[in-house]
């Protein structure tokens, strides 16, 4: 009887000390998100712990954005942060894999819901433009090689390229 009294008193304690760590260890899908610390800037771009991150894959269309002197949205870009923060949203688990930085100074992440690549989700829906073939698969050749598939199926996206707008819009 002693024994059990123990156990149970092991299993509580260590259940309520634990409560609230940081359980961001690395698992297969990578680094935990923990919504409560999540913040969606656009359809390819979220702050997570104050640190910024980069989609790897996909470039989504702009957002009025005056501190990168974009002072009006593209075409569709409400609709891909909106399909971005909504994923996240109803995922039961986020999780991301990084591959360094880049020249800004964001963390090039992919990020995982539920398991699925989410640069890939929004290629699919037909948000977002692969960068792929101008960036390399970055480490990752299956999700690379995935999302170049489905962007085959959305040749002409119904707003410019992104890259091309940036230049076009952005005041200096």
């Amino acid at each position: 009887m002693r024994l059990v009294k123990v156990f149970i008193l092991s299993f509580f304690l260590l259940t309520f000390c634990s409560y609230g760590a940081d359980t961001s260890s690395p698992d297969k899908e990578g680094e935990r998100i923990y919504r409560l610390f999540l913040e969606i800037v656009d359809g390819d771009t979220i702050i997570y712990r104050r640190v910024h991150m980069r989609f790897l894959g996909v470039d989504t269309p702009e957002i009025r954005n005056p501190d990168n002197g974009f002072y009006f949205d593209q075409p569709y870009g409400r609709k891909a942060e909106e399909f971005t923060r909504m994923e996240i949203r109803k995922a039961r688990k986020v999780t991301y894999k990084s591959d360094g930085y880049d020249r800004y100074d964001r963390l090039l992440v992919h990020v995982f819901v539920d398991g699925y690549p989410l640069s890939q989700k929004i290629v699919e829906a037909g948000l977002g433009y692969e960068t792929i073939t101008a960036f390399g698969d970055n480490g990752f050749p299956g999700i690379a090689r995935n999302i170049l598939k489905v962007s085959k199926l959305y040749p002409d996206l119904p707003f410019e390229k992104p890259y091309l707008w940036r230049r076009k819009n952005r005041a200096r």
